[in-house]
């Protein structure tokens, strides 16, 4: 267990300044394992999806043999980015002049070229590496990441015997909120205001129960929960809630019968968006619906605390804050680990 912790927060600047926001993205993101998706979204020969990690647009995509592949979303020929929307497909065809790619990133048709001239170069689509964990695919986008794959078997170990590689994907939510990146975490990573802003989740929750763990890549949040009053699927043993921080903005919400994971995703310096994934067990629609619907009321409890928590870094009135070294453990562990990839990369 890490105890890498501080007393005192990194200044208020940190969560306005788009040159901090700049280093963040270069030492931190770029050398991060990402979350894209799911298998669930991918489940077909010829199933692509895209997306845009830190900026970098990116296509998974299920190949013939039932594997899945990882590209930059970039034609070879003149670096235009292909595809724009998720689909099914026998190929990758360039939306701009046609050059066409197998599922497995081979040029096959490079219109406008001689076959004999363009075979000997070196022009396939640019992988990325990827790691599938409990159906959940991380990808990197440098190849001295961290070892996520470390943290993932020991979060595993945590949660047995409890797996969610047979969930199904539900939906995803996205909720654009205006403040810093690192203020929607900081929040996230102490209960210590939960009877204060989520007083139907403190209701839920054991509050008495609630536990902060800290190791080198991630850390952990846990507590006891209300079988009768929770939205989620009622067990016969003493229910547990596990809160994950994959660092820096993975976010995986364990409850009994549901798998929830957040993207935080910095937009600029004072706005970020948060995507909700939900991947549920079989279990009853209308339980799902109370799951979603009570997700949704502490998500918006947590987006108005941090727009006002936003304002007041913004402001005159504060420079540094100080951390309970009871209740905000978790919070100190993550800006320990900012401040350090921000002064030494």
């Amino acid at each position: 267990m890490s105890e890498n912790l501080r007393a005192k927060t990194i200044p208020s600047d940190w969560y306005i300044d788009e040159e901090i926001l700049k280093i963040e993205k270069k030492n931190i993101f770029l050398k991060s394992w990402q979350l894209f998706g799911s298998t669930d979204q991918v489940p077909d020969k010829g199933d692509y999806k895209i997306k845009s990690i830190n900026g970098q647009p990116l296509i998974l995509i299920k190949n013939k043999n039932d594997s899945l592949n990882v590209f930059y979303n970039v034609c070879q020929h003149r670096g235009c980015v292909m595809i724009e929307g998720d689909g099914n497909a026998n190929n990758i065809k360039c939306g701009y002049h046609g050059w066409v790619y197998d599922l497995d990133g081979n040029l096959r048709n490079a219109r406008g070229f001689d076959k004999q001239t363009i075979k000997n170069k070196n022009l396939k689509l640019k992988s990325v590496d990827h790691y599938v964990w409990m159906n959940q695919i991380f990808v990197k986008l440098q190849k001295h990441a961290n070892d996520i794959k470390k943290s993932l078997i020991k979060i595993e170990d945590i949660i047995y015997p409890m797996r969610f590689d047979h969930y199904s994907y539900h939906s995803r939510s996205t909720y654009k909120i205006n403040c810093n990146w690192k203020v929607y975490m900081d929040n996230y990573l102490e209960g210590f205001h939960i009877p204060i802003v989520h007083p139907k989740l403190n209701n839920i929750i054991n509050y008495k129960s609630y536990k902060t763990e800290t190791f080198d890549d991630f850390s952990l949040q846990w507590c006891h929960i209300n079988s009768k009053s929770s939205p989620y699927k009622k067990t016969d043993v003493l229910a547990k809630v596990y809160y994950f921080t994959l660092f820096p903005n993975i976010l995986l919400n364990i409850a009994p019968g549901r798998l929830q994971t957040n993207i935080i995703e910095p937009i600029n310096a004072t706005s970020c968006n948060v995507h909700f994934d939900y991947y549920f067990e079989s279990i009853k629609p209308n339980k799902i619906i109370q799951d979603v619907n009570f997700s949704e009321q502490v998500q918006n409890e947590d987006i108005n605390i941090c727009e006002r928590i936003q304002k007041g870094l913004e402001s005159n009135g504060f420079d540094y804050g100080v951390f309970s070294e009871k209740y905000e453990t978790g919070v100190s562990h993550f800006q320990s680990y900012i401040e350090k990839k921000v002064n030494n990369g």
